[in-house]
């Protein structure tokens, strides 16, 4: 199999971890094997590995300007937003602070481990503060003026150095001015994770009583991390036990995490290194990018202002373009990138943009490109370049518009389903004649609609619902789309045509008498019903044989008595809500009747060797514009079918695949797992999925 080898990989996804670099690495292996013994320990070995453990403390207070205070060697950021949080709390408790009325303040675009570790301790402690959220404005940056009237009444307040979304750096100093000046003795967290490596730090200068630091966001391991305390700060352990860390921290320490950070903090440090780059030269290379974002993708929105940001990062939007589109596309270039939000299912909305009042398009569709201060030259020109392959395989898909657009072919033909969320809008195309109807548009889906009848110069027939008209604008909106389409400037098409009201020959599938039909193609279209209408693809016309219901296409209110008399065995119904992702549906399924066939398990070593056979189908279910980047090369035929041409898919090849060796494939083994469910439940009983996908897949 072809794919694209780990050393081709372009990561670009520094917010989120980097790569260890080769020196710590290095680091990390000499103490595991050498350096073994444990710091608490009074013999050669142990006193080998306590001056590990006491010089990387020392270099830690160089790098962030703690020479007072403490300096607590964690797990991560996470432990240590914990530790100054149940610290703030233990010591409002322990003062006898009335709690009526009091607040706990957190900036609103705060990593969630901040607000859920105030309400875990507030809950846990019985403090019974009210959490409140501190606003930004559109670049950002905290209400200064919200701190002023809250921060009297607070028992902690919590700020971050750099949001780790957009790059935005706050202003400590004035930060520092407002909150001393309202809260003299309100203890103050500000989280440093990303701002480690990017700007001079000199925290016992400041007033700041915790700042937690990680050491994967900066070229370390994951599992090792450190908190700066300031002196006399309120202090409670989260971990007792063992006395280590001045009894601040128990647990033996994570040596080799710690000569991690030894390593990192003499690079940090060392003025002659060449390791991470100058602030100049990360600004060009934020410069470079956008240049190479902006030719790939015109309508490109930038959702931070550079002059607020630190340099190593790039979040944007792409008008019209889905974050997940891009993300699919990136990682198929073997371009690391994230969406702007948290990664789930149901999770499609970025909470920092949304905190900063930017358009719902711009946190539905945000991309994080992050990299870090010793990223090289040659890594950013290859991006560059990637970025327009990427872009390229967007076009050609129609989910991009160029001046090339019409040189391509999007190969829709037949039934297409397009989803958002669980709502379900079907495309009838008929790729010869140029033609499409618009079965159960979704406002969020209208754009990429247009998109690709611009792109392919679609005659649009009808836009129809299976609701009450009334009850859903979305098709009036395409009135426009309509017209732009060819079609005549009445709004006719919008809905069920009148044209189309005229007696049609009913197929021998169908016992009620439809509302008229509607030819797409070589097909007829059917209504039935008028309220809630369903609707019926007929198969192609023949003047040798009478037609049958191919495809019906139900609401939410779906009738299985209305269904049994409007179509046959062998029709695929497809619902406008697919919560768990039928894809369609058979009339023995209504019927709670079954006829499918369980789905393969196979072991990993049989399904490398399915790959290898000539015999065995592959559907690569990942989007058109994934396949063209990352094309799969095996013995085995490889065919692509995205899920959103599953269906029409499974009506070509059902009876011509049912016994066929198939494997199903994607990025990630989540869409393919839903293919082959699909498929076995259609009949297909040869069917299985690779788990993992082909970021599992040995190169």
């Amino acid at each position: 199999m072809h794919i694209r080898p780990k050393s081709d990989e372009i990561y670009l996804d520094c917010n989120a971890t980097t790569p260890v670099l080769p020196e710590i690495a290095q680091a990390v292996s000499h103490t595991m094997e050498r350096v073994f013994g444990n710091p608490s320990s009074s013999h050669i070995t142990g006193l080998q590995a306590r001056y590990i453990l006491d010089n990387t403390r020392r270099l830690g207070r160089e790098v962030i300007g703690a020479g007072r205070g403490h300096l607590v060697f964690t797990s991560g950021a996470t432990e240590g937003i914990q530790t100054a949080v149940l610290s703030a709390l233990s010591h409002a408790r322990k003062q006898g602070h009335a709690t009526v009325g009091k607040v706990l303040l957190y900036g609103a675009t705060e990593h969630k481990a901040v607000p859920q570790a105030l309400a875990h301790w507030n809950e846990l402690l019985g403090i019974g503060a009210e959490l409140k959220a501190i606003p930004v404005d559109g670049n950002g940056l905290l209400d200064l003026d919200f701190i002023t009237e809250y921060l009297p009444h607070a028992l902690m307040i919590c700020t971050m150095a750099v949001n780790n979304e957009t790059g935005v750096r706050q202003d400590l100093a004035t930060l520092e001015r407002v909150i001393r000046q309202h809260g003299s003795q309100v203890p103050w967290m500000v989280d440093c994770v990303q701002m480690l490596g990017k700007g001079q730090l000199n925290l016992a200068a400041t007033t700041i009583d915790y700042a937690p630091f990680s050491g994967h966001k900066l070229y370390g391991p994951k599992g090792i991390g450190f908190l700066y305390v300031r002196e006399h700060a309120p202090f409670t352990p989260l971990i007792i036990g063992g006395g280590q860390e001045q009894g601040l921290r128990s647990g033996t320490e994570n040596l080799p995490g710690i000569a991690a950070l030894h390593t990192l903090f003499e690079l940090l440090l060392d003025t002659e290194q060449q390791v991470f780059k100058p602030v100049a030269k990360l600004n060009g290379y934020r410069e470079q990018l956008l240049g190479a974002l902006r030719t790939a993708f015109p309508t490109l929105e930038l959702n931070h202002a550079f002059e607020y940001s630190v340099p190593t990062t790039l979040n944007f939007s792409v008008r019209g373009v889905p974050s997940r589109d891009i993300m699919d596309v990136f990682d198929a270039a073997n371009i690391r990138v994230s969406s702007g939000s948290a990664c789930s299912s149901k999770v499609t909305r970025s909470f920092v943009l949304d905190a900063m009042g930017l358009a719902d398009w711009r946190s539905q569709s945000a991309i994080r490109l992050s990299f870090g201060p010793a990223t090289e030259q040659a890594t950013i020109d290859a991006a560059c370049q990637r970025i327009k392959e990427a872009a390229q395989a967007l076009w050609h898909s129609c989910l991009l518009l160029s001046d090339t657009n019409e040189d391509f072919d999007s190969e829709l033909d037949g039934v297409v389903q397009l989803r958002f969320d669980a709502q379900c809008c079907y495309l009838i195309i008929d790729r010869a004649a140029r033609e499409l109807v618009v079965i159960d548009p979704v406002a969020q889906l209208s754009e990429r609609i247009e998109k690709l009848v611009e792109c392919q110069h679609y005659r649009v027939k009808a836009v129809v619902t299976t609701e009450p008209q009334s009850a859903n604008s979305t098709a009036a909106m395409l009135a426009q789309l309509v017209c732009a389409s060819g079609c005549d400037a009445e709004r006719d098409n919008v809905g069920w045509p009148r044209h189309a009201q005229a007696d049609c020959t009913i197929p021998e599938d169908c016992n009620l008498p439809p509302e008229g039909c509607l030819l797409v193609g070589n097909r007829r279209l059917y209504r039935v019903g008028t309220r809630q209408p369903i609707y019926l693809l007929s198969s192609p016309i023949s003047p040798s044989a009478q037609a049958h219901v191919d495809f019906a296409f139900v609401g939410e209110q779906e009738a299985p008595t209305l269904l049994n008399q409007a179509v046959g065995e062998q029709t695929l119904i497809c619902r406008k809500w697919d919560e768990n992702f039928a894809i369609a549906t058979q009339l023995h399924e209504l019927n709670q009747q079954d006829c499918g066939c369980a789905l393969v398990d196979i072991a990993p070593e049989q399904q490398q060797q399915w790959l290898r056979r000539p015999e065995t189908l592959v559907l690569d279910v990942r989007e058109q514009q994934e396949h063209q980047v990352t094309p799969l090369e095996l013995p085995a035929q490889v065919v692509n079918v995205p899920l959103t041409r599953l269906v029409q898919f499974i009506y070509d090849h059902r009876a011509e695949y049912k016994d066929r060796p198939i494997v199903c494939l994607c990025r990630s083994g989540n869409r393919s797992a839903v293919a082959a469910q699909v498929l076995s439940r259609f009949g297909f009983c040869n069917v299985s999925h690779l788990a993992g996908g082909m970021a599992l897949l040995a190169s």
